[in-house]
């Protein structure tokens, strides 16, 4: 058993593929200023890299392109915008008796939208099993992005509620809009420039934000540390708790009614205020 391991191993090390050949791919997807009301992109084991860009030429447009099986490709080339969604089905999945062990690199999204088009956007939704995500200057009132075993990597993104998960993954977001969910089982969490409400927990991991506004943010990490900073204006509470870690912050305000409320089982919490 061992022997065979060793083998395995080696064959992911040195790109070795069994199973079907990776072919590349490039697909299109045009439309009109209100058509696209709905984005979503479901893969397995294939990254993600999403980059929404202003329209150049005042034409709307979802490209993708990279590596894949042929049948992920006919799924990708299939997809068709019905009813104000576009959904992406891009899985391999496992083939009995055969072992793959390419993971391919990243799938290259670009969606290349008006202003108007990019505000008649509702819904932005990407998941992958065990592939990371990237995504940049995203704009639609809702996100959710999910990764089973990968990390997510958001920045840019405005709208009124995000919603992020990695069950094995960390997580790392910068200039944020919304009211944020985010939730990681074994990995850390780390906000950078949040406008908006937050809720934000780890099974095993420390969670970092920063705030740009004086809004509520709920924070619970059952074993890592818990860092927050807040803007000069906070004026709220600070409740805090930690079973067996230390807790340093400063006195709460109470000159208005937002909270910062933050539990941990084992880990220290540290907030600042310039």
């Amino acid at each position: 058993m061992g022997l065979i391991l060793v083998g395995v191993g080696g064959a992911a090390l040195f790109n070795f593929q069994f199973g079907a050949e990776k072919q590349s791919y490039e697909q299109t997807w045009t439309f009109e200023t209100n058509d696209l009301k709905q984005l979503s992109i479901m893969t397995d084991d294939l990254p993600l890299r999403v980059n929404f860009v202003a329209s150049e030429d005042g034409a709307n447009s979802i490209h993708m392109a990279g590596k894949a099986k042929e049948d992920v490709v006919d799924q990708i080339k299939n997809a068709k915008l019905n009813d104000g969604v576009l959904k992406i089905q891009a899985k391999e999945g496992w083939t009995i008796g055969l072992m793959d062990f390419d993971f391919g690199s990243a799938q290259q999204v670009t969606v290349s939208l008006t202003e108007e088009a990019a505000s008649a956007l509702k819904m932005v939704q990407l998941h992958t099993d065990s592939g990371s995500i990237q995504v940049n200057g995203a704009s639609a009132d809702q996100g959710e992005i999910k990764s089973d075993s990968g990390s997510i990597k958001i920045y840019g993104f405005k709208g009124e509620t995000l919603a992020l998960k990695s069950d094995s993954g960390s997580i790392h977001g910068e200039n944020l809009t919304a009211a944020l969910s985010a939730s990681s089982d074994s990995g850390s969490i780390s906000i950078e420039h949040l406008n908006g409400t937050s809720n934000l927990n780890s099974d095993s991991g420390s969670i970092r934000l920063v705030k740009d506004d004086t809004s509520n943010a709920t924070i619970k990490s059952d074993s890592g540390s818990v860092k927050v900073e807040v803007p000069a204006s906070y004026g709220g509470f600070y409740d805090l708790k930690s079973d067996s870690g230390s807790i340093h912050a400063p006195d709460s305000e109470q000159q208005s009614t937002e909270v910062i409320k933050i539990r941990t089982d084992s880990g220290s919490i540290r907030v600042t205020q310039p």
